[in-house]
């Protein structure tokens, strides 16, 4: 599912919370049809997303306590001795959520 329309989904969800009818109105606006939001609605988080975004907070984590200065590879040291990452990282990993992080080692 692309990243945009994850976001207009999460949107039309807070927006038409109070409003009755809105759904439709919002969606047909977005050019989006009601059976893609409703599967989005019913869609469970995969693993794959749940360790990307546990790998996003922890390579955060190490970024700042290292004070910025640390990069990939010493982060994948640090995330090898991590008790909260249950499952294996790659270097190749690490620098991909830097790049989405948008952090650099100083």
């Amino acid at each position: 599912m692309k990243k945009q329309h994850r976001l207009i989904y999460q949107a039309i969800k807070e927006i038409s919370q109070h409003h009755f009818g809105a759904v439709s109105l919002l969606l047909r606006n977005a050019d989006l049809s009601r059976q893609a939001y409703y599967k989005f609605l019913k869609r469970k988080e995969t693993d794959w997303e749940r360790q990307d975004q546990q790998l996003n907070n922890r390579v955060q984590y190490w970024f700042d306590f290292h004070h910025q200065g640390i990069g990939a590879g010493n982060i994948l040291v640090n995330l090898e001795k991590d008790k909260l990452i249950d499952f294996p990282v790659t270097t190749k990993m690490v620098r991909r959520v830097m790049r989405k992080l948008r952090i650099r080692c100083q």
